[in-house]
């Protein structure tokens, strides 16, 4: 299942497997972010949603966000768009965005995982940590260069590499504007593998099975637990998890799995 009305992403969706995939789609510009895709990026991770309104149990399994081309992800705002923009109040509308398609990514159910392959930069990386997995090629660039416009990252990114690489370090990298390399990177935990780009999409293929094999409804609880942690604090999000057992061993798909233990019997996850 693809959707041809957008411009600015590729959208679609393996209904079998379960997997959806947005490709940053402005090879030429190296998928530099413009209002445009903003509007696209979060309207396609709304239409994944969508897909499950009128359906019984988990649709989308998983997520895949990738950059077209072999240059970049994407290589942060569309500068271009910004110097034709010469209105205040219109110029206010991109970074609003940039945080509205961040949250999107971030608070999506189905785990979504970034195919990183070149530079990823400013927005672009924005849109990387958003995302619960980053898998990179070894050719990849990552950095937040907003300070050298005069602004700081739009869409969480100096909030969110602080909870990842440390306050002191986010602060370093945000300030200076420095770029890595997908080592330094992944040393930092800014990103959680590395392969050769010969091997990116297959690993990445192999990385989203592992994931789409098991049970949905736990997969997205464990998801939500995690964040929870993060967000409300260890206790809440321990009382969170102990609700959420009880409710998963209330499901079909944890009957089925209690039925199957100990035989050779594949389940097949039905998400409820």
């Amino acid at each position: 299942m693809s959707d041809p009305d957008y411009d600015a992403i590729a959208w679609s969706f393996d209904e079998d497997a379960g997997v959806g995939r947005i490709e940053l789609d402005r090879p030429d510009s190296m998928n530099a972010i413009n209002d445009r895709m903003q509007r696209e990026l979060i309207d396609g991770f709304r239409r994944f949603r969508r897909l499950e309104e009128d359906r019984t149990g988990v649709a989308v399994r998983a997520i895949v966000v990738s950059g077209a081309g072999d240059r970049a992800f994407s290589s942060g705002l569309d500068v271009g768009e910004m110097r034709s923009i010469t209105d205040y109040g219109e110029k206010k509308r991109i970074p609003d965005g940039f945080h509205e398609m961040a949250e999107t990514i971030e608070r999506c159910e189905p785990p979504v995982i970034a195919r990183i392959d070149g530079l990823c930069l400013g927005g672009g990386l924005e849109i990387a940590l958003a995302s619960d997995f980053r898998l990179a090629s070894e050719r990849s660039t990552f950095g937040q260069p907003e300070v050298n416009f005069g602004v700081l990252p739009g869409g969480g990114g100096a909030q969110r590499l602080s909870m990842i690489v440390g306050v002191s370090r986010a602060k370093e990298l945000c300030m200076t504007g420095e770029r890595i390399d997908a080592e330094r990177a992944a040393a930092e935990g800014i990103i959680d593998h590395v392969h050769p780009a010969a091997e990116l999409a297959d690993e990445v293929e192999s990385f989203v099975d592992s994931i789409v094999d098991k049970p949905p409804l736990a997969v997205r609880t464990i998801k939500e637990a995690a964040d929870r942690t993060r967000e409300v604090g260890f206790e809440e999000a321990l009382q969170y998890g102990n609700r959420a057992w009880l409710s998963l061993s209330q499901t079909r798909d944890y009957d089925r799995a209690v039925e199957a233990f100990g035989t050779d019997v594949d389940v097949e996850w039905e998400g409820r």
